[in-house]
């Protein structure tokens, strides 16, 4: 085979080695489809440019060697950047996907961020406005919870918190939204609840704290109660319009609910100018 000929199929292989690269990043990636798209273009491109020296050495015009000696590094340059670039693109949509799922969740608790929890709360209230069904708000509250910490330390502390978390998770619905919002307080969201389902199932989640024993790293179990505060949101009833607006009304309105239970007693809910 020609010298030159060899030159430019060790080229064409180096570049379609690259666009399979480029390719494979276009099908994976959704974040940056475009760029590698645009990137897998040119390379098939290039390709054709490789091709049809190899068409006219076959037909017996002598190729450039110049140019062929050329083409061998060129394309291996350029199979070895689309090699780091899909690597460097892979890397930083692990970690945006780390960052993405950081904010959306409580890193001790698994449970639903702040940030989170008022952002799905809020297209609870916007699906409330077309289907006219109500959304209930829950605050709950670890009672005496930082003299848990004082006895215990922070480390059993954390663990109470954590094991709260799944306790409740497990009696509440897939479409409940459960998130932490504060130090021991918790957001709890109901769509399509009612008054009656709201205090059923808030009482639910409160008499199964009460009777859960939280075991410390040392065995010793430890026994908490919560308080818990509700507010219900009937689209029938309130005029405003504004989804943000109506999360935070009734955000504010089930913690002072909270702060009822408190200072009657703690454990206990309450909610609407009554005590259950």
């Amino acid at each position: 085979m020609d010298l030159g000929i060899l030159l430019y199929v060790i080229a064409l292989l180096a570049q379609v080695t690259a666009a399979l690269y480029a390719l494979n990043l276009f099908l994976r990636s959704k974040s940056y489809r475009l760029a590698s798209g645009f990137l897998l273009f040119g390379l098939v491109l290039m390709i054709g440019r490789r091709l049809s020296p190899i068409i006219y050495a076959l037909s017996g015009i002598r190729p450039n060697l110049i140019d062929a000696f050329l083409a061998v590094p060129i394309s291996f340059f350029l199979l070895l950047g689309m090699i780091q670039f899909k690597k460097l693109l892979i890397d930083l949509e692990e970690k945006n996907f780390v960052l993405d799922l950081s904010s959306k969740t409580d890193s001790l608790t698994a449970a639903m961020s702040r940030v989170e929890s008022f952002a799905r709360a809020n297209l609870e209230i916007k699906k409330a406005f077309r289907n006219k069904k109500s959304v209930s708000f829950l605050m709950l509250d670890i009672d005496h919870f930082k003299l848990v910490n004082d006895t215990y330390g922070h480390p059993t502390g954390d663990l109470v918190l954590i094991e709260l978390v799944k306790t409740c998770l497990e009696e509440l619905r897939e479409i409940d939204i459960f998130g932490r919002v504060g130090g021991e307080e918790f957001l709890i969201v109901l769509p399509e609840t009612e008054r009656e389902g709201a205090i059923a199932i808030a009482e639910r989640l409160r008499a199964s704290i009460e009777n859960t024993s939280f075991r410390t790293t040392t065995g010793t179990e430890i026994s908490i109660t919560i308080s818990i505060g509700a507010a219900i949101y009937n689209p029938n009833n309130d005029e405003e319009d504004d989804s943000a607006a109506i999360v935070k009304k009734y955000y504010a309105a089930c913690d002072k609910a909270m702060y009822h239970a408190k200072n009657a007693g703690r454990n206990q809910t309450y909610c609407s100018g009554h005590f259950i």
